[in-house]
């Protein structure tokens, strides 16, 4: 479990006055409305996932964006994507009956983001400082995952927050924890060499077809996350090592806060929704 208290010394930035130019929450909501995409917010709460809820047991509150995979939105958010990540991706978990709103709604916020980026950043940046405000008073430790259903690299959008320009979300918010999982092989070995910003983690996502890529960010150093169709964490370790993955597991569904995993290792899934049925070795399977 992470020491809260030390974690939470200083909260630099518990409010903005203006970001890309809107001065309030209110008025870049307003601004994308106008635009023709109508939302309630973009950061989904900390409590909807309950994977994420998890986060809660280790004093991280956490809290995802959820945009459109892939080519979904009509826009392509994961430049990576396979035939069998995009069968598989989480986008498809949870409750059936929710999917169709679901999908409209993150349709809606990945034509945002793409079309009215300024306005986009700002309701973003609004709700992170939102959240640091919230943490604060449960004596948690801020997280964001902003590529929850999504592949961007947000380490090259940046902001502008009070008249100073920030590279990214991550140096504009440095005592907030993000992290993400990604699927572009250059992100995931920039994160294992430290060029990446330290509150801002990443782990590789397997696929069928990056075993190799897999292999050369977990020599750097980086982590590396795999989907069987096994709970069972002996079995689980039995096919990781039939396939050539001899790195320690960590059993990756226990909470979402990767940052805890340490370096070198696999976090190791179960598969969850459409990914339960998978046929094109995006899934590891072995038998129970």
């Amino acid at each position: 479990m992470l020491n809260v208290q030390k974690l939470m010394n200083e909260y630099k930035r518990q409010t903005v006055e203006s970001v890309n130019g809107f001065t309030t929450k209110a008025g870049a909501m307003r601004a994308l409305n106008d635009a023709g995409f109508s939302m309630a917010g973009l950061l989904a709460a900390a409590e909807s996932n309950p994977k994420l809820a998890k986060n809660g047991l280790q004093g991280v509150y956490a809290k995802p964006l959820h945009l459109a995979p892939a080519s979904l939105s009509g826009f392509n958010l994961c430049a990576m994507a396979s035939a069998g990540c995009i069968a598989a991706c989480l986008h498809t978990a949870g409750n059936p009956v929710y999917m169709p709103q679901k999908t409209l709604s993150r349709i809606a916020k990945s034509k945002a983001y793409m079309t009215q980026r300024k306005a986009f950043m700002a309701l973003l940046t609004f709700e992170i400082a939102l959240t640091v405000r919230q943490a604060e008073k449960k004596r948690m430790q801020p997280a964001i995952r902003l590529n929850a259903t999504s592949d961007i690299p947000f380490e090259s959008v940046a902001v502008e927050i009070d008249g100073i320009k920030y590279a990214n979300l991550f140096t504009a918010f440095p005592n907030v924890e993000f992290y993400d999982y990604t699927a572009i092989p250059k992100r995931a070995l920039k994160f294992a060499r430290g060029q990446f910003p330290a509150n801002y983690h990443l782990t590789f996502s397997r696929k069928e077809n990056n075993d190799s890529a897999c292999h050369e960010v977990l020599n750097a150093g980086g982590n590396v996350a795999i989907v069987f169709g096994s709970k069972d964490t002996a079995t689980q370790e039995s096919i990781a090592r039939a396939h050539g993955f001899n790195a320690p597991l960590v059993n990756a569904d226990l909470h979402d806060f990767r940052p805890l995993d340490g370096k070198g290792v696999i976090a190791a899934l179960y598969a969850k929704g459409d990914a339960k049925t998978d046929e094109s070795g995006f899934v590891l399977y072995g038998k129970d």
